[in-house]
């Protein structure tokens, strides 16, 4: 288990040596000094994120409601303890409503009251990152349940998704959103899961643009709609699905007059809008440049600065995707079923007896996959022989 880091803030020396020796000679973990906010910020941010902190209230410059409110902004999964000889009401109000204290303890403070403050706001510390990373865990595994799904269900709508992915991510490094890069790479390859509530002789119909009867269209329109409702269900995908769900909204720009502005729309959706329609213009052949002007005839759909920038960056992100077959090919070979792996690439579709895509050519063999091509196989209603990528 990772040792144990702890913060103690006070301008005093000889209260700060005390009471880091009285830490020390505990075990409690690493302990670090401070001898006034400033400091403590800079060991935050350059040296380590601390389990605990503890802060004297009076010091020069930042006081400790100043600073722990300070550390709840960069450090939020801090434990913050304030330590101060000022038992004022006022006081503490401002500091549990500006910095969240966990507890004060009263200047003198005996050892053994420190100690046990101290061992509670630890263990506090640990159960708030147990459960963090529990819910982590469980967000990871129902997010990689979904796209099983998706891959499973929906081959060439997962296909898209793994490009549009692609192509978000350039975009959001043109950007300069690496820090918002999971969040948009997640709502991009999810955009689509609203699919697996279509009929798959629908999906593919639409895939190939052939031409929808009216109600067909409105099924296939749902799809953001029903990909917000899946989404809404899983703990801390709320943004995710609200991007998702609002991903064909249009945008106007404010300058024009009478002209609304849905600034309510996240900037993950406008990302979203753009790529996808990018996608769909690139997914008839058409070229980057024929693409773009494509959507400059339609621009007000979408934010002028993201738009602004994606048509300046186009051909750097477009340049790793696969609409053309630019890279030379690697050699392939026919195996059996029983022979199929995790981790091979198919370098062939697979489809049905009824000619339906089972899985698209250049998708990795998952474990899902594998079980899915298996029964089919079983089944009979497969007899199209397995072919993979190999090195020449």
């Amino acid at each position: 288990m990772t040792e144990k880091t702890i913060l103690i803030v006070d301008d005093e020396i000889n209260v700060l040596s005390s009471l880091s020796r009285t830490l020390f000679e505990e075990d409690l973990g690493e302990i670090f000094t401070a001898k006034n906010g400033h400091d403590a910020i800079s060991i935050i941010k350059e040296k380590s994120i601390p389990n605990v902190i503890i802060s004297d209230y009076h010091m020069p410059g930042m006081n400790g409601i100043n600073l722990l409110a300070k550390v709840k902004e960069i450090a939020p999964d801090t434990t913050r303890v304030l330590l101060t000889g000022a038992a004022d009401m006022g006081m503490a109000l401002e500091a549990v409503n500006k910095g969240n204290i966990f507890r004060f303890l009263l200047k003198p403070c005996p050892s053994d009251v420190f100690i046990q403050a101290v061992k509670d706001a630890v263990r506090y510390n640990q159960l708030i990152l147990s459960e963090r990373d529990l819910l982590s865990k469980t967000l990871n595994g129902s997010i990689k349940v979904l796209v099983d799904i998706l891959e499973a269900q929906s081959p060439f709508i997962f296909t898209q998704a793994t490009r549009l992915r692609k192509l978000a991510h350039n975009l959001a490094e043109a950007l300069d959103m690496q820090e918002r890069m999971w969040e948009i790479e997640l709502a991009v390859l999810l955009s689509q899961i609203g699919a697996v509530t279509i009929p798959q002789e629908l999906l593919l119909k639409n895939y190939q643009k052939k031409e929808l009867l009216d109600g067909e269209r409105e099924i296939i329109n749902s799809i953001p709609r029903v990909g917000r409702q899946l989404l809404m269900n899983i703990p801390r995908m709320e943004t995710i699905a609200e991007a998702v769900g609002d991903q064909n909204c249009v945008f106007w720009d404010i300058t024009e007059p009478g002209s609304p502005y849905r600034k309510d729309i996240s900037i993950v959706s406008r990302i979203l809008k753009i790529v996808l329609d990018y996608d769909r213009f690139r997914g008839n052949l058409i070229s980057s440049v024929a693409a773009i002007n494509a959507m400059k005839a339609r621009e007000t759909e979408y934010d002028p600065k993201i738009f602004s920038v994606f048509c300046t960056k186009v051909l750097q992100i477009d340049e790793q995707l696969a609409y053309y077959a630019t890279k030379p090919k690697l050699g392939e070979k026919q195996i059996y079923i029983d022979d199929l792996k995790t981790g091979m690439v198919l370098t062939r579709d697979v489809v049905d007896r009824n000619g339906i895509l089972i899985v698209a050519k250049n998708t990795i063999i998952t474990e899902v996959l594998l079980y899915k091509l298996i029964n089919y196989f079983r089944s009979q209603a497969l007899i199209t022989p397995i072919f993979i990528e190999i090195d020449l």
